[in-house]
């Protein structure tokens, strides 16, 4: 917290060319995702001429419930989220500093087949599960720290840190306490060859490490099967009688290329991003050093390509973005006999997105959102002949409203509808006939399988105050709601399941 007021502090005395002070909530939003999107990724990026400095301290109440929710995520959720960021050029400097930390503290209600809560990333198939449901509290402390120091007319150097921590536990049933830490860190240079073109280079790693604390509250003689701990390692191949608990380990090179064209009024940014990683976990039962004690190891490339186009005029922005991407996972686990790692499980990804905006600075009508994106996932487990295929895609559209209600106050609304429409689902657990399939593989393919259309509203005033500041007053709402069920077997969910998400805010620009 001491870094993050520094920062805050350091934007008094800073100077900025470009404020989202002057900005209305919805173009404020916008330039703070292109910020997020398209620079914030390389840290040599952020004292680019185009980004709007900004300094905020926000708070939201969070509160969401419903039925048609993944069988392995909450019920029911509420908590509090605070966050504070800067970004800004100090004055007589050529540095440009960046300082944000977030805190979030919920409450997560009903979650069943599910142990390891909130850490699958990368298409891993690891976590824990026991059938018995329980209530979760989760606390996130989440801090980054960015500069950018231009070092003459062509180079620009810069560096990022995030030290992201989680607390995951259960309230009355302390059967797994989950504690995890992520640390980024990344180097990276800009260089500008010319006036139209500029070359920016990045490379960083991201350290993962959970540690799993496994205890049972059941009595001794409790023999079912409910009672057990399992160690998911792929599609109805898990490991059973775990009596303890695992660290798991992550390491995740990368390296990021972006190239910038600028022309006139528009640019272009074409971006390669490239990681390569592994997932560990490690069994705290084996002390023996003539054992191994990695059960399993989960390796993967995920490779993603980023296109932004703009074009800007006086009282407009038209922001038109192209996202491709692709990830391959392998997992193994140890095998005593033989002495050596059997590969089990496969996984491959494909996603393509793209999405244009259009901003119309100081209109009732604010901003207008177009928006599709394709997702296509295959699993397969070599031990059951297991298959689970899927492949779907979201169009989306959004309106954003603003007008002024006296010299100091404006009112917003952002209104937007997604639809999530299944194209094709196959779930064939083939050889597998255990408890995976009944638990949960038979209520994720129905869930998979529902095409639904969720509807979002953002409601809010916004207020001038002294010395171009700025409070933000929002409540937002985000309803989910099946359009068509799955054609898969039984259903576990009806035509009338829904999920509510809401939310107030007060966010402060100054």
């Amino acid at each position: 917290m001491t870094f993050s007021l520094l920062f805050l502090i350091s934007s008094t005395y800073s100077q900025s060319k470009k404020n989202t002070d002057s900005l209305s909530v919805l173009e404020r939003d916008v330039q703070l995702q292109l910020f997020e999107d398209r620079y914030f990724g390389i840290p040599s990026l952020i004292n680019h001429e185009n980004i709007y400095k900004f300094t905020y301290g926000e708070g939201k109440y969070l509160y969401s419930e419903g039925s048609l929710r993944h069988p392995q995520e909450y019920k029911k959720q509420n908590g509090l989220y605070l966050e504070t960021a800067s970004l800004a050029s100090l004055e007589n400097t050529n540095w440009t500093l960046y300082g944000s930390l977030e805190y979030l503290n919920t409450r997560k209600e009903d979650v069943e087949n599910n142990l390891t809560y909130g850490v699958l990333d990368y298409g891993s198939p690891y976590y824990f599960f026991q059938q018995t449901s329980g209530l979760w509290n989760h606390q996130n402390y989440n801090f980054k720290v960015a500069g950018a120091n231009k070092v003459n007319s062509k180079l620009t150097l810069g560096a990022y840190l995030n030290y992201d921590t989680n607390f995951y536990f259960r309230k009355s049933d302390t059967r797994n306490e989950l504690t995890a830490l992520k640390i980024v860190g990344k180097l990276s240079a800009s260089y500008q060859f010319n006036d139209i073109h500029l070359l920016s280079v990045s490379i960083g790693n991201e350290l993962y490490k959970a540690n799993s604390e496994l205890s049972n509250k059941f009595p001794e003689n409790n023999t079912e099967l409910t009672a057990d701990y399992y160690l998911n390692t792929g599609l109805g191949s898990y490991i059973k009688n775990l009596d303890s608990g695992f660290d798991t380990k992550r390491s995740i090179p990368e390296v990021q290329l972006q190239w910038f064209l600028k022309q006139g009024n528009w640019d272009l940014s074409i971006e390669s991003d490239t990681k390569f990683g592994t997932e560990r976990w490690i069994d705290k039962n084996i002390l023996n050093v003539e054992e191994n004690d990695e059960r399993t190891r989960y390796s993967f490339v995920d490779q993603e390509f980023t296109v932004f186009y703009n074009r800007y005029k006086a009282n407009s922005l038209f922001s038109l973005n192209l996202n491709a991407g692709y990830l391959k996972g392998d997992g193994k686990v140890w095998q005593e006999t033989g002495a050596y790692y059997a590969k089990n499980f496969t996984t491959t990804g494909y996603r393509l997105a793209t999405g244009a905006t259009l901003l119309f600075y100081n209109n009732f009508l604010n901003k207008v959102n177009l928006g599709i994106a394709y997702h296509n996932k295959e699993q397969y487990d070599l031990n059951y002949a297991y298959t689970f295929d899927y492949q779907y895609i979201e169009p989306q559209v959004s309106l954003g409203f603003n007008t002024s209600i006296s010299k100091k106050t404006a009112f917003f609304a952002d209104i937007s509808a997604l639809y999530h429409h299944v194209l094709d689902v196959e779930h064939d657990p083939f050889a597998a006939n255990n408890i995976f399939v009944d638990w949960i593989g038979n209520k994720i393919a129905d869930y998979t399988g529902i095409s639904t259309i969720n509807y979002s509203i953002k409601l809010g005033t916004d207020f001038k105050l002294k010395n171009q500041n700025r409070l933000e007053l929002s409540v937002s709402s985000d309803y989910l709601k099946v359009t068509k069920l799955s054609e898969n077997s039984s259903n576990y969910y009806s035509k009338n399941d829904d999920y509510l998400n809401l939310t107030t805010g007060l966010k402060l620009h100054f």
